[in-house]
């Protein structure tokens, strides 16, 4: 029923949510209490209409140059590679010394201009700004209680805490959903934080 949809839509916090097959009075009833407690854009589509739902407002095609994949580092996570990018887009001809592979969607209006398309280039290493690592991934510290007992190394959890190696190294998740390691300089912490950097990918 209405009130059920209601409820669904409201813990499903959709960012864009399409409205068909009902009446005009309970679709357009609908679409108001969804823009009142979500932040979701609602379509309101009648038949034969055409939607672009497209979450992304601005998108390009980038080819990447050769030397920019060639100094590209990337680090597996999951099933795709990242990596961290210093470059700047410059407008190039459309030639084929660039890699044909590395392309992104792109809507006709923002695309290169007549035969030019963007290109990346890599800033010198000379201008590249130092960042601060990335670690990308979500952990979960009963995984890590499996890893870490796999590698010999004991481990309990007592107040939310993944403690290891008889209490003197804490792994701690903050609400903010970082992950901190804490304690005693050793061996051990070193072991510890290597198993912990390998389940991220580091960019």
């Amino acid at each position: 029923d209405g009130e059920s949809m209601q409820k669904l839509i409201t813990q499903l916090k959709p960012h864009r949510l399409i409205l068909v097959r009902g009446t005009k009075e309970n679709t357009e009833a609908l679409a108001s209490h969804v823009k009142q407690w979500t932040d979701a854009k609602v379509f309101t589509p009648s038949k034969g209409d055409m939607v672009d739902a497209t979450s992304e407002t601005h998108i390009y095609q980038i080819r990447l140059t050769d030397a920019m994949v060639s100094s590209m580092k990337m680090q597996k996570a999951k099933e795709t590679e990242v990596a961290w990018l210093d470059a700047v887009a410059t407008l190039r001809s459309k030639a084929p010394d660039t890699v044909q592979t590395e392309e992104m969607d792109v809507d006709d209006e923002t695309s290169g201009i007549g035969e030019r398309l963007l290109s990346l280039e890599p800033i010198p290493l000379t201008e590249v700004n130092p960042h601060d690592s990335v670690f990308i991934n979500e952990l979960k510290l009963s995984d890590l209680k499996q890893i870490l007992t796999k590698h010999g190394i004991d481990s309990e959890f007592s107040g939310g805490v993944l403690w290891c190696c008889n209490r003197t190294i804490a792994v701690k998740r903050q609400e903010s959903r970082k992950v901190s390691l804490e304690g005693w300089i050793s061996d051990n912490y070193y072991k510890v934080r290597d198993i912990l950097y390998n389940r991220y990918a580091i960019v």
